[in-house]
């Protein structure tokens, strides 16, 4: 009762204040978020096609591995990268890339022929590639993006790209060694990444982004 007659006090004039006040700093928030530029669109392209082809990667593990660690690693880039897809969507004007597809990659193919410990290498490998690459692809979209909806996402996938790149990399490590040192450098070669990725006599190094 005491609330409903104090209500009665106060002014028309205060109430109004209050919802233009409300109307302008919603105003200003759409304001200050800059549209998606084409380099924008084109990242988020890149980025939802990357998902689709680590997605279908990970189900091929879960139907082809026995080794516990790649199956939880498998099962983990599902899940965050099903999240993510539904976060770039939300992004994005251009409807039809909530539709991206996995392309029939060159990894891909060959994954289907392989299996053991042939199959769990070229998995690991194939998910160290690609969160190399990843990681350069949203720490570009970080510094270069006006849009700061696509900056913060960025900020907040990056630490869990590289958490799977560090399990995948343990999982190369864990392998077991190859032929030679030279096909373990091939098969990480992070090109184009600033994830500088080699091979050492005791352990695979990512070198520091």
């Amino acid at each position: 009762m005491r609330v409903a007659s104090f209500s009665r006090f106060i002014p028309a004039s205060l109430v109004l204040m209050w919802l233009t006040l409300a109307a302008g700093l919603a105003q200003a928030a759409d304001t200050n978020q800059q549209p998606l530029s084409p380099d924008d669109q084109t990242f988020l392209a890149h980025a939802m096609s990357d998902n689709a082809n680590q997605i279908a990667m990970a189900k091929m593990a879960l139907a082809k591995s026995t080794n516990p660690h790649v199956i939880e690693l498998a099962n983990t880039i599902i899940q965050e990268r099903t999240a993510l897809d539904t976060q770039l969507a939300q992004l994005t004007t251009d409807k039809h890339l909530g539709a991206q597809q996995a392309t029939t990659s060159i990894t891909l193919y060959h994954m289907q022929a392989l299996n053991g410990d042939a199959f769990d290498r070229t998995f690991a490998s194939s998910a160290v590639r690609s969160h190399c690459r990843m990681i350069s692809a949203y720490e570009a979209a970080k510094a270069a993006s006006a849009n700061s909806a696509l900056k913060d996402l960025a900020h907040q996938t990056i630490p869990a790209l590289r958490n799977n790149l560090t399990v995948a990399m343990a999982l190369l490590r864990s392998s077991g060694p190859t032929a030679h040192p030279q096909e373990t450098m091939a098969s990480v070669d992070t090109r184009g990444s600033k994830a500088l990725v080699f091979w050492e006599p005791i352990s695979l190094v990512a070198a520091p982004w």
